[in-house]
This record gives structure tokens, C-alpha cells and sequence, in this order.
């Protein structure tokens, strides 16, 4: 009786997105790696790769890769330690800097904005897929291989993480192919390596810039890569997996998109393979990688917004597959209006929206570890509603970020200045023993914050 009880319990704690994932759920170093692999070694990484490639020429291209994977190694690896130590989602560790409340602004720019990738990356595969079989643009057969291919993206997420990680088996080696076949490809094109070198356009675009964009392109990922993280057993193999991840793997796939890039003037790679004459060979293996990014993303969506203070439907497995029903019909509708088109600004974008998030989370935890005892209540939760410190370095980091765009590097701007706001506003109500919330409330006359019993 007791091992039906627990086994039901286990069944409606899913993959626990409301509290901490228990020890028997995690995974091995490699098949958590490997779903890790999945996630980058996909069609975003290729496009970004590409969309390098397509605005500046190898030398500058290969400095903006490479600061990109060392700078998304640290974030990954700054973030994802924290999933791996305490075995919360993304959604549930940012409540400790945004309060209890508060956690509803990440949580919705995340959740929106990776709502937003999974129509990206569904619109660019069903494009291939339309004019390779020359289906009309816009006829009852286009918006059914669409719908088709968005249940097809959505189940494995709809189910758990070990369905993810099936697919994600095939996806990686996939992608690893689709790599070879396009330096291949490109180098026969182009002529060889050199000559792609040499007849490689001039910049049409500052390397500060491009910066923003290629690391933008993984920031999002990054700063919600807890969710994945949590399955590792401790820290350590959590460090490696990440640094595989981002600091060899996703280097060497830009390295391979902006090759073929340089050789064909394209960014997408499926218009990449179009120009080499593989697009048919190769499609089911860029499908993969689409089918990877794509139930991440929508994964990811529904994990942020089925945590509290979202109201729990029935348990906690239940109330993700509710939400992620929603955030797949919210992906439909922003794919109708082909947010594909828009695809370098949407980089940058995200890059000066998600980076303050991403800084604060790491000053948070990094920064602050002696803070916790002055606004954890007796379980170990935050006891603030909303920090004002993290909205207020939020709204600065992204004013700093986007207005700063022609001065240094505009994500950097954007994410010290939202790193030292949050940082001197913590710390100075850290030395009072209090909390910004607290200060606030003092400030207007009201009570403060008690703990909750």
C-alpha cells in the first residue's frame, strides 16, 4: 500500500516544477549531457552561427565566436550550478531575488520570449518543408503541415524529461552530421577554405554589435538552463556538462554555420544546404535539431509559468501540462505573424530583457549567501513579496542596454549596470538587517514583512 501511495506521488510530482526534484530523479553525468547536447547542438545554434557569418568576414567572426562560448560557458556554468545544488527550477530559484510575487515579471518575460523562439524555429523548418515539396504559401495544406509539425514539437515536452532526452539522442549525433556536411559543403562551393577566407564580404556590421546578437542568441537559454541542470547528482557534474556544452560544442557548430555562411551569403542553414544541393538529404536531420530547440523552448515556457504564485491545478505535473497546453497555443498564435522575419533584432533584444535577469540571479546567489537568513522563512523560501532592488535593476539594465547600443558592448552595459544596482541596494539593507522590501514599506509608513509561520 505504501509503494502505491508513493508511486502516485511520484506521478503527479512529474518533473517537480513547484518543489525541489528528489535525488531519485536525477540522472547519470552523460545521459544528462547528452540532453544538454540536444539543446545546443540545434537549429538556433546554426542560425546564429550563420547570421555571423553573413556580416562579418572569418577573422572578425571567429573573435565574436569565441568571446560568445566564453562568455555563455560562465553564465551556464554560474546559473546551472545553482539548479544542480538545489534542485529548483529556474522559476522557483528567482523567486529568492524577486520575491514571492515579484518572481511574475522573469517568469513572463521568459516564458514570452521563449514562446516566441519555439514560433521562430517552427516557422524557418516548415518553410524548408513547404518549398522543398512545393506547397503554396498560405493554402489549407501550408497551415496543416504547420499544425502538424507544433504537435509533433510539443509532445515530448508535454511528457517528461526522459522523452526529451530520447529525442535529443538522435538530434545531437544529427546535428553533428548536418556540421560535417556544411563545412564540406562549404568548402566545396567556396573554392576551399582560403578562398572562402578571401572572397569573404566586408563587415556590414560593428563586432560590439554582433557580440550582443551572438551571445543574446544563448543568454535566454542560459538563464533558465536550471531546469535542465537540476538532474545532474552535484555540482561538479554540472561544471563539466556545461563547459562541453558551450564551451567546445556550440563553438565548433558557429564555427561550421558561419563557414557556410561566408560561402553562400546565408544565414538560414536550410537555405545554407538549399545552395550546397543536400536540403533533401539533410532535412530530417535539421528537423531533429528544430524538434530539439523547439521542445526545450516550449518546456521551459511551461516550467516558468507553473511555478507559484500561479495557482496549482489538481498537483503540480498536472498544472504544467495545463500551462504548457496554453504557452503551445500562445507559440501557434505569434507563428502566425512570423516572428522569424525579425530575427536579428529579436537577438539583441533579448539580450538586454533577459540579461538583467540572468546578473541578478548570479549576484543573488554568488554575492549574497549571508543574506539568506534575514529573508528565508523556518522552510527555507523567500520571505519577500517583491525586492525592489531586482525590478529596479532590471528596468535600469535594460534602459542601459538599449540605449547604449553604439557604446562598448550594449548587453555587457546592460548587465554590470543591473549587477552593481542590485548589489548596492542588497547589500546596503543587508548591513541594516532588513530587506529592500522592508525599506520601502518603512519609507511609505507601512508595516514590515514578518516572517511567515
Amino acid at each position: 500500500m505504501d509503494s502505491n501511495n508513493t508511486e502516485l506521488e511520484m506521478e503527479a510530482l512529474g518533473d517537480a516544477v513547484r518543489s525541489k526534484l528528489p535525488m531519485s530523479k536525477r540522472l547519470g553525468f552523460w545521459p544528462n549531457t547528452f540532453i544538454l547536447w540536444g539543446f545546443v547542438l540545434v537549429i538556433s545554434s546554426l542560425l546564429v552561427g550563420g547570421l555571423v557569418g553573413t556580416q562579418l568576414p572569418f577573422k572578425d567572426a571567429m573573435i565574436v565566436i569565441f568571446m560568445a562560448g566564453a562568455f555563455n560557458s560562465i553564465i551556464a556554468i554560474l546559473i546551472g550550478v545553482i539548479g544542480a545544488r538545489t534542485g529548483y527550477t529556474s522559476a522557483m530559484i528567482y523567486r529568492y531575488s524577486y520575491g514571492n510575487k515579484g518572481v511574475l515579471l522573469p517568469n513572463m518575460i521568459i516564458s514570452i520570449t521563449t514562446v516566441v523562439w519555439f514560433a521562430v524555429i517552427l516557422n524557418i523548418t516548415r518553410d524548408a518543408f513547404v518549398n522543398m515539396m512545393a506547397i503554396e504559401v498560405g493554402s489549407p495544406v501550408f497551415w496543416v503541415v504547420t499544425l502538424m509539425m507544433a504537435i509533433i514539437f510539443l509532445i515530448p515536452a508535454y511528457k517528461t524529461m526522459k522523452w526529451i532526452a530520447y529525442v535529443d539522442y538522435l538530434a545531437a549525433p544529427a546535428i553533428i552530421l548536418i556540421l560535417v556536411a556544411t563545412v564540406w559543403g562549404a568548402l566545396d562551393v567556396g573554392g576551399g577554405f582560403f578562398e572562402i577566407i578571401k572572397n569573404a564580404p566586408a563587415a556590414s556590421a560593428s563586432i560590439l554589435v554582433v557580440f550582443t546578437a551572438t551571445a543574446g542568441g544563448w543568454l535566454h537559454g542560459n538563464t533558465v538552463i536550471s531546469d535542465f541542470t537540476r538532474f545532474y547528482k552535484n555540482d561538479k557534474q554540472a561544471t563539466w556538462g556545461l563547459f562541453l556544452t558551450y564551451g567546445v560544442l556550440m563553438v565548433f557548430q558557429y564555427i561550421g554555420a558561419t563557414i557556410g555562411a561566408l560561402a553562400t551569403g546565408e544565414w538560414n542553414i536550410f537555405l545554407i544546404m538549399d545552395r550546397f544541393g543536400l536540403l533533401e538529404i539533410t532535412f530530417f536531420a535539421i528537423f531533429l535539431g528544430s524538434w530539439s530547440t523547439c521542445m526545450a523552448a516550449i518546456y521551459f515556457a511551461a516550467n516558468m509559468m507553473s511555478a507559484p504564485p500561479v495557482p496549482i491545478y489538481k498537483n503540480e505535473e498536472k498544472t504544467r501540462k495545463l500551462v504548457l497546453l496554453i504557452c503551445w497555443g500562445l507559440a501557434i498564435f505569434f507563428a502566425w505573424y512570423g516572428p522569424d522575419q525579425i530575427f536579428n533584432f529579436f537577438l539583441q533584444f533579448l539580450a538586454w530583457l533577459i540579461g538583467p535577469i540572468a546578473i541578478t540571479v548570479i549576484v543573488d546567489y554568488w554575492l549574497f549567501p549571508q543574506k539568506r537568513s534575514q529573508y528565508e522563512d523556518e522552510n527555507g523560501m523567500p520571505n519577500m513579496n517583491i525586492n525592489p532592488a531586482a525590478y529596479v535593476a532590471w528596468i535600469g539594465g535594460f534602459l542601459i542596454g538599449y540605449f547604449t547600443q553604439s557604446i562598448f558592448i550594449s548587453l555587457i552595459n546592460g548587465m554590470v549596470s543591473a549587477g552593481v544596482i542590485y548589489y548596492l541596494w542588497m547589500n546596503h539593507a543587508i548591513k541594516r538587517g532588513t530587506t529592500p522590501e522592508n525599506q520601502l514599506r518603512a519609507l511609505f509608513g507601512q508595516s514590515k514583512l514578518e516572517p511567515k509561520q
